[in-house]
């Protein structure tokens, strides 16, 4: 015979019954307010509606980096930012280095190799692992955010292959 961790219907009823004196003991009988022809009574009520944040990604995330071209500005993805208060997107790397897809790629190529801007006219500024505020705003039904890259090159240490990083961005309240 095992120990069961359930309680059998009897002891559930225990349970129903004393609680049911446990309310009634603590009753407390209502009272009517004194007053001829009109009673009226306040109450205050209040709620705390939160910052709440949406951000979604349009475009094509795939940025091409040409060699045979170097510093080509390649236009990333849209950010749209929508908030009902303060908000501040960040981007930043999901790792130290760029990952290798096939042999022939470099496996040390660091991160910061790949630039990014808010403008394609320039003020570039390389990634890295530790968050960067690429934009702040307050409440809006919808900013858009482009981001543009570029992607360095260091003669013969950058070899011939496929790369790929993880950009992540993070919409955060202010």
């Amino acid at each position: 015979m095992t120990v069961s961790s359930r309680l059998t219907r009897t002891q559930v009823a225990v349970l129903a019954v004393l609680a049911s004196l446990a309310l009634v003991g603590n009753a407390v009988t209502a009272q009517a307010q004194g007053c001829a022809q009109l009673c009226r009574e306040t109450n205050v009520v209040s709620v705390r509606v939160p910052t709440v944040l949406r951000l979604s990604l349009d475009g094509s995330p795939l940025v091409v980096a040409r060699h045979d071209q170097p510093g080509p500005t390649d236009a990333g993805p849209t950010a749209i930012v929508k908030s009902n208060g303060r908000w501040r997107l960040q981007v930043g790397a999901g790792s130290e280095t760029w990952t290798p897809a096939d042999a022939d790629a470099r496996t040390d190529k660091p991160v910061e190799d790949l630039l990014w801007s808010t403008s394609g006219a320039g003020g570039y500024a390389s990634l890295s692992t530790m968050p960067s505020v690429a934009a702040t705003g307050s409440s809006t039904a919808g900013t858009p955010i482009r981001f543009f890259f570029q992607t360095r090159f260091e003669g013969a240490a950058d070899t011939t292959g496929t790369y790929t990083m993880v950009v992540r961005y993070t919409l955060t309240s202010s």
